[in-house]
């Protein structure tokens, strides 16, 4: 296992996640690439959806958000893993697959929030798309 993706959206999962990643890639002496994805949102032309944009974020977001993935990185640095990161811009589950594929990745870790059954039926969940299309196992780490 030398390649693992963690897959981050900046909430207080994500800090579990690194956290296993760390132990994991202590373990095999693994690289851990952070990715981190910005949502499109779809547009609408009357009572159409149209294309999807990226919503306009400003520089001092975009700043702190590449912040925010940045210390993540030199928190696993600190710790000996050798780790660099992402920001990417797409459909969440599409771009985590096919930054895996690209990235080569051995293993998939996110976590995963703890939605209840009416958001589960009509919206999905992120770690159940990533699970069904991933080419390589996935660790999802629970929401408390």
């Amino acid at each position: 296992m030398k390649k693992i993706l963690v897959a981050v959206d900046l909430s207080d999962l994500a800090t579990s996640a690194i956290d296993q990643a760390v132990l994991i890639a202590l373990a095999f002496q693994s690289h851990v690439h952070i990715l981190h994805v910005e949502v499109p949102t779809p547009s609408y032309i009357g009572n159409e959806i149209g294309p999807q944009v990226i919503p306009g974020e400003s520089e001092e977001e975009h700043g702190r958000i590449n912040s925010d993935v940045a210390s993540m990185a030199s928190y696993m640095q600190q710790r000996g893993v050798e780790a660099d990161y992402e920001l990417a811009r797409g459909p969440v589950i599409e771009t985590i697959v096919e930054k895996a594929i690209a990235y080569k990745a051995n293993l998939i870790v996110m976590g995963a929030h703890n939605h209840g059954f009416l958001y589960q039926a009509f919206i999905g969940s992120v770690s159940s798309g990533v699970v069904k299309r991933s080419p390589c196992p996935v660790m999802i780490i629970p929401g408390k």
